[in-house]
């Protein structure tokens, strides 16, 4: 979303610019040439602030935009210790209370708590779903005049161009055996387990096979359970993969087995594939993206309703160009110009 947002901007013609707290990450290379890079001058914890503002005085933004909880309030508080007059929009993309009340205590829990307290210094908030304005209205204390909602810009043409690169696996290869995808971090939100546990019901009645994309914590954990399910012959972990809409492209069906998201840039990727979806009906995102029959809702956290949806899912397939100009609804150009409308009434 944000390599979206700085090349749009760049595009247009304004002075763009990405900071990051560290010299990594998969999506750099994929941001313009006219997008600037700025780096933390070090990432000792004791020293974030005060590399943050140095950024903040040097650069004298206009305008700052950031996404998750932990850098939102970050980002107020340097701007009280910079004393620069940059305008603050903050952007919440997940559940956060329900992420905040599933992790244990730490300096992020301790920032959930600070929610209310700095939220109502930032200039504007953007939630990228209803459901999740609504709980961020509750979460954060602030009206809900002040709560913009913006869906992600998770469509652009590149991604059906991408849909068209090549894969080689071999799964792809018997049409005959249906070859079920989801794409997400491996991590307890996702509920990985879910879908395993789902794919083994499944089977009994329909031979299918289960590819997972990306990577995280609880990859050993996901292993694990497959070999002890006897699942290794139709579950493969693959990894990440940076452009997973080519292999979505191949596939049959996509799961998302979520027990929360804020949105789900995914479904909209899988719809760009053309691909039917069977989603969890979780907060937020899923029903307002899947909503006038895009796809398949199921309860969450019930393995057996979802093996029962993508039974259902897999004899009844959705119409594929249908599903393409669903993706399109949220493309990359009308909601950057949303965004465009915002930062401009602002700055102005």
């Amino acid at each position: 979303m944000i390599v979206n947002a700085a090349n749009y901007f760049a595009a247009a013609g304004h002075d763009v610019s990405v900071v990051l707290m560290k010299r990594d990450g998969e999506y750099i290379d994929l941001l313009d040439q006219n997008v600037k890079i700025i780096f933390f001058k070090s990432i000792d914890k004791t020293k974030l602030l005060r590399s943050f503002s140095s950024i903040l005085k040097e650069h004298q933004f206009d305008l700052l935009f950031t996404a998750t909880p932990s850098l939102n309030t970050f980002t107020v508080i340097g701007r009280f210790l910079s004393g620069v007059r940059t305008k603050i929009v903050i952007s919440e993309r997940n559940n956060t209370a329900v992420f905040f009340k599933n992790s244990s205590l730490t300096l992020s829990k301790l920032t959930f708590l600070a929610i209310p307290l700095l939220y109502r210094f930032a200039d504007a908030v953007v939630a990228v779903s209803e459901g999740l304005a609504g709980s961020l209205k509750k979460v954060a204390l602030i009206p809900k005049r002040k709560i913009h909602v913006i869906y992600n810009p998770a469509w652009s043409p590149q991604l059906e161009e991408q849909a068209g690169t090549e894969v080689s696996h071999e799964w792809f290869q018997f049409p005959e055996v249906p070859v079920i995808i989801t794409v997400g971090r491996l991590v307890p939100a996702k509920n990985h387990a879910l879908l395993i546990e789902a794919i083994a019901l499944l089977r009994k009645d329909i031979q299918v096979r289960l590819i997972i994309l990306g990577d995280g914590n609880l990859k050993s954990g996901l292993q694990k359970k497959i070999d002890d399910m006897n699942l290794q012959d139709c579950i493969r972990l693959e990894g990440f993969k940076l452009n997973p809409v080519s292999w979505m492209s191949k596939a049959d069906l996509f799961v998302l087995s979520s027990d929360y998201e804020g949105f789900g840039n995914v479904l909209v990727e899988a719809l760009a594939a053309g691909l039917t979806i069977v989603s969890t009906d979780c907060d937020f995102g899923p029903s307002e993206i899947l909503k006038g029959g895009y796809g398949y809702l199921s309860p969450v956290g019930n393995a057996t309703a979802l093996a029962s949806e993508m039974a259902r899912a897999l004899q009844s397939p959705i119409d594929k160009n249908r599903l393409k100009k669903r993706a399109q609804e949220f493309g990359t150009e009308q909601i950057m110009r949303r965004y465009d409308e915002l930062f401009s009434g602002m700055v102005s």
